[in-house]
């Protein structure tokens, strides 16, 4: 189940229009043009939504059409319900083998690793999509892990499957206060509440987070012991599928 699945040719606006109409919740249309006042508004969200039981999303629309989900409660409550049958950290020690074996890795590629002093200001999906829009969606539930059952993707290229992610998200969210906070066709991102303070925090979440999503090993950091020194006290995580 994929909700950006379908490729058929529309224009934005419709797109958007579509979308928010899935959605059925409050949503504002913003211009990707500052990045600091769009990130602003999103912690000013996310502070209200823990009184008033919403979890703020950014979404970006995909630039061709929306896939047949219809995002009903039917369908949110079939994949929240496949999730409770799923163990996250036995399904992240499986994926995080099949990764390993499949590209013939190890954890020990390197011995040492340099903390990134570097951290994220924000969502890179903000910063990498100026120009374009973006909805900013008030999800009526209080639980951030739901959020893979309100904007269903994955299942292709290695991308787990929405209950997968909602299973995964939760344990996440349990362990590290990880919220989802963005979302395209091949991405998500996370804003973190308490992100690891040790190298052993971080090296136990780099096997997970390489397990989750490879590419951003793959195709960014090259080793799964140079993806811990990016997530010493990292408030913010980035996750895409190529």
């Amino acid at each position: 189940m994929d909700l950006f699945g379908n490729y058929i040719m529309r224009n934005e606006e419709e797109i958007i229009k579509e979308l928010i109409a899935k959605l059925a919740c409050d949503c504002s249309i913003l211009e990707i043009k500052d990045f600091q006042e769009l990130m602003s508004k999103y912690h000013q969200a996310l502070a209200e939504g823990k009184k008033e039981d919403y979890t703020p999303l950014f979404i970006l629309p995909p630039r061709e059409a929306l896939g047949d989900v219809e995002l009903s409660s039917e369908e949110r409550k079939g994949i929240l319900e496949k999730a409770k049958d799923i163990d996250a950290k036995t399904l992240l020690n499986q994926l995080y083998e099949r990764n390993m074996v499949f590209h013939d890795m190890s954890f020990e590629e390197v011995d040492e690793f340099e903390e990134n002093q570097e951290q994220e200001e924000g969502f890179a999906g903000i910063g990498l999509n100026v120009g374009r829009k973006v909805i900013l969606a008030k999800i009526p539930t209080d639980k951030p892990w739901e959020l893979a059952a309100w904007i269903p993707m994955g299942g292709y290229n290695e991308c787990p499957e929405p209950e997968e992610q909602v299973a995964i998200f939760k344990y996440w969210y349990e362990k590290y206060g990880a919220i989802p906070g963005f979302v395209s066709h091949d991405i998500w991102e996370f804003y973190v509440e308490k992100p690891p303070k040790s190298q052993e925090e971080a090296e136990e979440l780099a096997r997970e987070q390489f397990a989750f999503c490879g590419d951003i090993v793959w195709q960014g950091t090259g080793t799964v012991k140079q993806l811990t020194g990016t997530l010493l006290s990292a408030r913010y995580w980035f996750f895409w599928w190529d």
